[in-house]
């Protein structure tokens, strides 16, 4: 299921600008973590795959298991 990014921060404990370092930075892909849909008109918007997210952050030491 594809969340907006202030459910993902809320359900994750994360901040938008942590969340949004890990896009940048490569530690979270466009595809199995991030999509961009129909109504998407900046990266802002963008819908998250939260648990694909968490269990790629609880695997590199990113998130509390």
């Amino acid at each position: 299921m594809w969340k907006t990014v202030n459910k993902t921060i809320e359900e994750l404990g994360l901040d938008r600008e942590t969340l949004f370092r890990y896009r940048d930075d490569g530690t979270l892909k466009l595809g199995p973590h991030y999509r961009a849909f129909s109504q998407t008109f900046s990266r802002d918007s963008y819908r998250w795959n939260v648990k694909a997210v968490k269990s790629e952050l609880q695997k590199k030491g990113l998130l509390p298991v």
